[in-house]
């Protein structure tokens, strides 16, 4: 069973810390010679990090305030212009993004200073804590009406938490949000559609930024003299992600997410889809396949 959040020991944070540990064991130890334990190991780590980080964040939010922007930081981050060694995150690493002109170990290293990063942070809390229970509410942001953070309050109100590198798609998010919080799901999942599908576009369009050799078609049909629907750019990365400047893992895991929300349709299904629920949106990642895009595009471009 899960622990109660308001009632944490300090061992429980203790065990978070050696949970953490493990995980630098597991990085440290990475074979460099053999590439399917490497892999094995890679994904291990992956599985168990994500869920490590989920406890983690609450705790980090709660004892140490102060320090919760940077934990958060070191996992993920939307404002950068561009990505090397001092902006590339953990998300980085688990989407499979790598520098592709250094070997593994290169990147494994950086991975492994933001973890130990991390670690000190969280050993920070241990000092914060007594030796017996703490009560979370005392150190938590209570919303007095249903006893929950206020901060999550705001968040279940907003689909996409990202601060855009074009103002136009800044407005298309402030719109998708609003529909969101009104309980316009249709018209909110199909407005972030629309915007992941301008997002590959300028992915590709990165690239391959010169109009010869056909790249342009990769993006736009002159025939219906309109860009190509997403499921035509999902066709487009998977037929040139040797091309790309980046691990292909990569390009093939933001196909896994982008897929989804183009599923196929049956002759007889309706042709404008069934009217999404909220838990049907949420499910989907649209917040963290664009977070990705934009990410392989700061690369790209580094």
């Amino acid at each position: 069973m899960e622990k109660n959040p308001n009632d944490i020991s300090r061992k429980d944070i203790s065990e978070l810390v050696s949970k953490g540990e493990k995980l630098l064991e597991l990085l440290e130890e990475m074979p460099a010679n053999n590439e399917h334990e490497y892999q094995k190991n890679r994904n291990i780590f992956t599985s168990e990090y994500v869920k490590w980080y989920a406890k983690c964040l609450p705790l980090i939010r709660s004892m140490v305030p102060d320090k919760a922007t940077r934990f958060e930081s070191l996992y993920h981050t939307n404002k950068r212009t561009g990505m090397n060694e001092y902006t590339y995150t953990v998300q980085d690493y688990i989407h499979g993004i790598y520098f592709k002109d250094r070997p593994k170990s290169y990147t494994d290293s950086i991975i492994t200073k933001r973890l130990k990063e991390q670690m000190s942070i969280l050993e920070t809390s241990v000092a914060r804590s007594s030796d017996f229970t703490f009560e979370m509410e005392s150190f938590v942001k209570i919303n007095p009406i249903n006893r929950v953070d206020s901060s999550s309050i705001v968040k279940r109100n907003k689909l996409i938490d990202i601060d855009f590198f074009d103002e136009h798609y800044n407005s298309i998010r402030t719109e998708i949000n609003s529909c969101f919080k009104q309980g316009f799901y249709m018209a909110s999942l199909e407005l972030s559609k629309r915007l992941i599908n301008s997002l590959l576009v300028d992915l590709i369009r990165s690239n391959f930024p010169l109009a010869g050799e056909g790249h342009r078609s990769l993006y736009y049909d002159y025939l219906k003299e309109d860009f190509r629907d997403t499921n035509e750019l999902i066709k487009a990365l998977s037929d040139k992600k040797q091309d790309f400047n980046i691990n292909p893992e990569a390009i093939d895991y933001l196909i896994e997410l982008v897929a989804p929300m183009e599923p196929k349709k049956k002759p007889e299904s309706h042709s404008f889809g069934a009217s999404p629920k909220r838990e049907n949106i949420q499910a989907l990642k649209i917040e963290e396949t664009m977070e990705l895009i934009i990410e392989i595009i700061d690369f790209i471009k580094k």
